[in-house]
């Protein structure tokens, strides 16, 4: 849910809502139709792709993805949502039978949780891995027009809003007046 949501830039609902048929598993990236978006006026559906990475943060590689669906025992056809709530019982731990969607609350705590064991200072919420991976590529200068796109942004203020510029960027416009 981590990998997906902060590379993919998903709001919560997003996320929450993806169906396994919902993402396709090509050779060099996952392709992840989102259905419904509350910037999708049209109800068109929107694709994001996700490229295979070289790091175990990305969801493609080591196949990530691939192994939450086998140890999850999904389908990758069914309508069936990808993230749903865990049941645990005499140390066994698998997502409910019923199709329904993981809860706002729960996700919050379990993400925050894992979250804080790399980074134990940060304040943090769900909405958190959709600026950060923004935020990543925009400190990686990729370009803004595909930084807008993948994020589902209607308008460069709203997207402006979720990126946050590095001291050294932050700097730099100073530093070019020659002073």
């Amino acid at each position: 849910m981590i990998l997906i949501g902060y590379s993919g830039f998903l709001r919560y609902d997003e996320l929450s809502s993806l169906k396994c048929k919902d993402i396709t598993v090509f050779d060099d990236y996952l392709e992840i139709h989102i259905s419904r978006s509350k910037t999708d006026q049209y109800r068109q559906g929107n694709k994001i792709l996700i490229s295979k990475g070289s790091t175990l943060a990305c969801p493609f590689k080591f196949n990530m993805y691939n192994r939450y669906i086998k140890l999850a025992s999904l389908d990758e056809k069914s309508d069936l949502f990808v993230f749903r709530p865990i049941f645990r019982s005499k140390g066994i731990a698998k997502l409910i039978h019923k199709n329904k969607k993981m809860s706002y609350t729960s996700a919050k705590e379990n993400i925050v949780k894992r979250i804080r064991i790399v980074a134990p200072n940060l304040n943090l919420g769900l909405h958190s891995l959709r600026s950060g991976g923004a935020t990543a590529a925009a400190q990686s200068d990729v370009n803004e027009r595909c930084i807008k796109r993948h994020g589902r942004w209607k308008s460069d203020t709203s997207k402006d809003g979720y990126i946050d510029d590095t001291f050294e960027k932050r700097m730099s416009v100073s530093q070019t007046l020659g002073l």
